[in-house]
Formats: structure tokens, C-alpha cells, sequence
């Protein structure tokens, strides 16, 4: 068999997709657990310590503190200005964006160059996570082998979303917390039928996790117990809280990227300027350090003072916000289970002292309270669920957990709109909106689909010569350039029927600049036909220009509706015919 009678068989065999499936996770395992070590190496070669941050910083000299997290950003900066600029920041959104309008695609180097600036960063005390590089190597991991392997679009993605959920397993050593993550937040358009696939991915990655790491959960978790059904309106209470909390934090990271960009901060500059800010802090403060694990920890056992947890929450949500800002690679899932341990456990310590026979004891409240923040953050309480759950494998924490997830996220629906990822998404003018239809449309550029034969007129065509081509054409517009072939109109037969019962004089007085559509919704060759449609639409119109982005106005064809609708149309086909 050739190579590609053994592509024709690999994307028509469904067992032989399954075995690309546990290949990937193997990989992403494989390569989580080689990312664990090289974060522990790169930690204790910086701080001595690994196990012990909050401490080992305490002790050492303050210049080395503060110095430390801007040397990391000396070296993060010129990877993600230069290198890779897809590793700055969680790396999720990079991610939604190719599965949205890249078609599954993610760059072959994207993996080592995100290993490098990620090791880096949480080494050098960055305050991010490692769970979002996790799922950015991982779904790199698996785009790499579906592209390898000369697969669809459809399972580039399929195969891109378990190469995340792998990475999301073997961080938490919760397979269906990553199986559940790469389908409420990485494919916009989940089907069941892929649920085997990405479920596969999980549970190898999960397997490999466990024979190096062991099958310990990543935190210390107390026993968890109801007291009574009245502390549910407390878990309630502790959602709404913790939404406000995420949307904060959302917040704060946005305003960081912007104060970045309007002192026009270069970035390969920036992550240093953010570790500065991070040493400023942990000089006092260390526990903004690093993933902040030690803080969970913390909340979790009761070894934290009220006073302490309060200092903390505040720095953290600060210090996370500029590393993740700033353009450092990491993730903000860590931080939003530090910020919701630390939350949840001042307001259990509250809770209990006005209400002692009701409310429990904080650590309680402090676990919930991650999973709440979570919620919130990136508006996928399922995940958030299922996360904090298999930490804990007790089914006393999910009605509290139900109820506190649920309150976050209409809190951040209420009052923001939008998931951490989903506002980075924004700023690059990508709307993620859920369904099949929109994600084929935004994988199909208008250079591709636009017709480059179209007739023009000059704006000092006369009435009676427009009235002659309009009769003699098939086309139902007329672009309108000027003396220097510029767009400056469009014509169309509804401008004309106006003048077509009474011309008389008006067949010589009247111009094409005096009766063409002046504002012109136009397009360029590198925008999708999802803004097509929405202006077709919205506008209720037929045919748009398609100018040049160098701003010279100079047109390069037409986009007619139909052609669209027919495209889409035998995209559809195609995609349906090559899906296994």
C-alpha cells in the first residue's frame, strides 16, 4: 500500500482514527510529564526550593526577588515578540482562534517555543499557570499528527481539542475534567460523535501521568461535608462573590494589555516590565509566586491567617493580571483556583463566625470556592465541576459545587458577557459564536470565492450611456471608480428605476455621481465570508466590492451573495463526504 493508499485508509478506518487518537495522547503525557520536571529543575535552579516558594523567597535577599521574575522576562520577551507570538498569555485563546479560522492548524514549532517561554516563566516566579501551556502544546501536538497524517479540517480539529483534553488530564490527573474542557471550551461546534476520540486522548494521557507522577491528586484536599441543606444558600452566596471576583480579574488582565499598547510598549519589553511589578510585590508577598499551588495548599489545610488570605487574594489577582497581561506564557486557570481558594476561604471564615451551626469551617468553602472561579472565569462551569470533583471523588461537594459554579457564571453573563478567553478573542475581532455553520464560514477567506470579472463606470457616466449597459448587462451592479480607479460608489438597478419613467432632459444632465450609493460596505481578499454574510444580511444587498487593504480603494472583484451561498453550500458537501 502506498502512502496515499494508507492516508485513504487511515481517514476511512475508524479504529485506525482511534489509534491516532491514543497516539496523541501518549504524546501530550508524555511530553506533560517531562514539562512537570522541567518546571521543577527550572524552580530550583531560581528559588532552591520548589516545594516551598512562600519560604525559600522569604529568606533570600530582596534584590534577588525582584530581580529574578525580570530576568525571566528578559528571556520570555524576545520568544514571544520574535520566535512565536502565539505562546504570549494562556495560549487557550490561541487555540479557540485555530480551531475557528485556521481550520485545526496550529504551527509545528508552537510546541517547543511554548515549553521553552512557559518553563521560563513559572521558573522564574511568573504569576501564571501551567495548565493553559499544557493544553497549548497539547492541541499543537495533536494539529501535528492530524496534519501529518493528511486528515480533514473536521478531525484536525477533533484531533487538535484531544490533544487538549490530554493536557488538562495529565495536569490534574482528571480525565474527564480534560475531556469536558476540550468540549465546552475548545470546539465551538462539540459533536457526540467525537466524543470517543477526545475521551480516548484523555484517559492515555491520564495513564501516563499516572505511571510517572502517581495517581495523587495535584493539591492536599480536605474531606469535604455538608452540614445541613441551609448552607446551600451560603454556596450561593460564595457563586456570587466569586463571579464578581472573575469578572474583576477578566477585567484586570484586559487593562493591562491595554495600558501596554497605548504607551506603545514594545513587546518583547513587556514581560520584563511585568516581572518587575511581580518582584515589587513578592518582596513583601511572596506568595504571588509562581502557580500558587502553596497558597491553595494553604486555604485547604487552615494554615493561612484571615488577615494574610485577605493581602493575598488582592496582590494575587494584581500579580497574575500583569504576568498574564504582559505577555509572559502561562495560564489563568491556576490563578483562578488560587484566587477562588482564597475567596471561598474568607468567606467561609466569615460565614462560620456569624452563623457557627450552620456554615462549616473555611477550608470547605475554599474548595468549592476554586471551582467558582473557574466557572466564572471562563464561563465553562461543567469543567469547573468535574475539576474540583475528581480532586476530591466525594459526591457530598456537588450540590454545593452545582450551586456555587451556576451563581458565578450568571454573575459574569449578568455583569460582563464574556470568558477570559473569549475577551482576548474579541480584541482580535474574532466573536466566537457556537455552531458548525458559523466555524465553516470563518475557514473560507472572500480571495477565494470573489469574482475577479465585474464592470465599473466612470463617476461622469451619463443617465442615457448607464440606461444602454444596463440593458445590455447580466450584471445587476456597477462599480463606480473615478479618475483614479478608485471605489467611490456602487450603482444598482434600484438606483436606476427611479429616473425610468420620466428621463426626458435628465438623459444628458444627469451623471452616475448623482444617483450612485456614495457609502459602499466593501471587502478585502483576507476576510472570511462569516463578515460577508453578516453584511449581506444586515444590509439586505446582493453584491460587495472587494478592495485592496493597502487603503488605495483599488478594486479587485466583486463578492455576489449567491456565489456564497454556494460555496458554503459545497463546503458542506465536501465536509460531510470526507468525515469518516
Amino acid at each position: 500500500m502506498d502512502f496515499r493508499g494508507r492516508l485513504k485508509f487511515l481517514r476511512e478506518n475508524v479504529i485506525a482514527l482511534l489509534v491516532v487518537a491514543i497516539l496523541i495522547g501518549v504524546a501530550t503525557g508524555a511530553l506533560a510529564v517531562g514539562f512537570r520536571y522541567l518546571l521543577l529543575w527550572a524552580t530550583l535552579f531560581c528559588w532552591k526550593n520548589p516545594f516551598d516558594l512562600v519560604g525559600t523567597a522569604g529568606r533570600m535577599p530582596w534584590y534577588l526577588v525582584l530581580g529574578m521574575p525580570v530576568l525571566g522576562g528578559l528571556l520570555v520577551g524576545p520568544i514571544v515578540a520574535f520566535l512565536a507570538p502565539e505562546t504570549r498569555g494562556a495560549g487557550v485563546p490561541e487555540v479557540i482562534d485555530a480551531v475557528v479560522t485556521k481550520e485545526g492548524r496550529i504551527r509545528h514549532r508552537t510546541t517547543i517555543c511554548k515549553l521553552i517561554s512557559t518553563v521560563i516563566s513559572i521558573g522564574s516566579g511568573a504569576s501564571v499557570g501551567r495548565e493553559g501551556p499544557i493544553v497549548h502544546m497539547g492541541s499543537s501536538v495533536g494539529s501535528s499528527i492530524a496534519q501529518a497524517t493528511g486528515l480533514s479540517a473536521e478531525w484536525r480539529r477533533v484531533f487538535l481539542a484531544s490533544g487538549a483534553a490530554a493536557g488538562i488530564a495529565a495536569t490534574f490527573n482528571a480525565p474527564m475534567a480534560g475531556m469536558l474542557f476540550a468540549a465546552e471550551i475548545i470546539l465551538v461546534d462539540f459533536q457526540v460523535s467525537y466524543l470517543s476520540h477526545i475521551a480516548v486522548s484523555a484517559v492515555s494521557a491520564t495513564v501516563i501521568s499516572h505511571h510517572f507522577l502517581g495517581s495523587l491528586p495535584a493539591l492536599n484536599i480536605p474531606f469535604f461535608m455538608l452540614n445541613s441543606y441551609w448552607e446551600i444558600p451560603l454556596y450561593c452566596l460564595l457563586g456570587v462573590l466569586a463571579g464578581f471576583v472573575s469578572i474583576g480579574f477578566i477585567k484586570t488582565i484586559s487593562r493591562v494589555e491595554n495600558g501596554f499598547d497605548r504607551l506603545r510598549v514594545p513587546i518583547v519589553l513587556r514581560p520584563a516590565l511585568g516581572g518587575f511589578g511581580v518582584g515589587l510585590i513578592a518582596i513583601q508577598f511572596p506568595h504571588v509566586l509562581g502557580v500558587g499551588y502553596q497558597s491553595i495548599n494553604q486555604v485547604l489545610t487552615a494554615e493561612m491567617a484571615l488577615g494574610v488570605m485577605a493581602a493575598v487574594l488582592l496582590l494575587k489577582l494584581v500579580a497574575s493580571s500583569l504576568c498574564v497581561g504582559a505577555g509572559f506564557s502561562g495560564g489563568i486557570f491556576a490563578p483562578s483556583l488560587v484566587l477562588g481558594a482564597l475567596a471561598g476561604g474568607l468567606f467561609g471564615a466569615g460565614a462560620h463566625y456569624l452563623a457557627p451551626e450552620i456554615a462549616g469551617h473555611f477550608p470547605a468553602y475554599g474548595l468549592v470556592g476554586m471551582g467558582a472561579v473557574v466557572a466564572g472565569t471562563t464561563m465553562a462551569p461543567i469543567t469547573a465541576i468535574f475539576t474540583i470533583f475528581e480532586l476530591t471523588y466525594n459526591f457530598e461537594i456537588i450540590l454545593p459545587l452545582m450551586t456555587s459554579c451556576i451563581a458565578s457564571l450568571v454573575i459574569v453573563q449578568k455583569f460582563y458577557g464574556y470568558s477570559v478567553y473569549e475577551t482576548k478573542l474579541l480584541k482580535k475581532g474574532i466573536k466566537i459564536v457556537r455552531g458548525h455553520d458559523v466555524n465553516l464560514l470563518r475557514s473560507m477567506a472572500v480571495g477565494e470565492y470573489m469574482e475577479g470579472d465585474f464592470e465599473s463606470i466612470r463617476t461622469d457616466t451619463r443617465l442615457g450611456d448607464l440606461l444602454v449597459m444596463a440593458q445590455d448587462s447580466h450584471y445587476p451592479h456597477f462599480v463606480v471608480l473615478d479618475e483614479r480607479e478608485r471605489l467611490v460608489g456602487m450603482l444598482s438597478m434600484r438606483d436606476l428605476k427611479d429616473f425610468l419613467a420620466d428621463m426626458g432632459d435628465l438623459v444628458q444632465l444627469v451623471v452616475a455621481s448623482d444617483i450612485m450609493t456614495q457609502e459602499v460596505y466593501c471587502l478585502t481578499p483576507a476576510d472570511n465570508l462569516e463578515t460577508a454574510f453578516e453584511v449581506f444580511e444586515g444590509k439586505q444587498i446582493s453584491t460587495l466590492p472587494v478592495i485592496s487593504a493597502d487603503g488605495s480603494k483599488k478594486v479587485l472583484g466583486i463578492l455576489k451573495k449567491s456565489n456564497l451561498l454556494l460555496a458554503y453550500n459545497q463546503k458542506i458537501l465536501k465536509s460531510d463526504v470526507l468525515t469518516p
